[in-house]
């Protein structure tokens, strides 16, 4: 677990800490409701399936902490993330993912989220994750670097244009440049430098691996 400085405590004796939380899977999300009704402290104040939804939800339900997932609909988890933190500042985000990836812990942390913990551990760390974060202390798990084949040296993700990462991600779910070219309005031709761009700061050769790539990193669900 990468833990930092802690800063001030944000909870009173007592009360209950409000949580929101952020999956785009309804079965899961009821079992996180289950988990809370079995520990008192907790209280469970509203479900979001996507990012949007949760920036609204959170505007006004204002949550102490919010659980959220990283690969949704609409508007990804990092995201999410970043949007809610400035309109919240006093809101914790507490990442709750699959995603045992260095990286997207990297970006969690760099968009405001305080703490990350993987999904397959929930049931362990889940509510010692909340109480360190609300007292002040960031709670990062410690991962394994495992990334479903790509190499650890991969380049970073934000050495991407806002462009290219928009293209990288329809690539990875199955467009062809032909219909990326058409949702974007732009021509094919530009659609394959792009596409070329993106291998080279990337350091992947083919489709395949441009999958893999954003299977690894949260860009796509597995």
């Amino acid at each position: 677990m990468i833990q930092q400085n802690p800063s001030s405590p944000k909870e009173t004796p007592g009360k209950s800490i409000s949580i929101l939380v952020v999956d785009d899977h309804t079965l899961f999300r009821q079992g996180l409701r289950r988990l809370f009704e079995s520990e008192e402290g907790f209280t469970i104040i509203g479900e979001a399936a996507d990012g949007e939804e949760a920036i609204r939800l959170a505007r006004t339900l204002r949550p102490d902490i919010i659980l959220m997932d990283l690969s949704m609909p609409n508007l990804n988890g990092t995201e999410a993330t970043s949007k809610i933190k400035r309109i919240l500042p006093e809101t914790d985000i507490l990442l709750l993912t699959m995603h045992d990836t260095p990286f997207m812990q990297e970006e969690g942390l760099r968009m405001g989220a305080s703490g990350y913990v993987l999904k397959r551990s929930a049931d362990r760390e889940l509510f010692e994750a909340i109480r360190r974060v609300r007292s002040g202390h960031p709670y990062f798990q410690s991962l394994s670097s495992k990334a479903i084949g790509v190499s650890t040296e991969t380049p970073s993700y934000e050495t991407l244009s806002r462009r290219e990462k928009e293209i990288l991600g329809m690539l990875a779910n199955g467009m062809t440049n032909k219909e990326i070219a058409r949702q974007l309005c732009i021509s094919i031709s530009t659609v394959e430098t792009h596409r070329k761009n993106i291998m080279k700061k990337l350091n992947i050769h083919n489709l395949s691996e441009i999958i893999k790539y954003a299977m690894a990193y949260g860009i796509i669900q597995r």
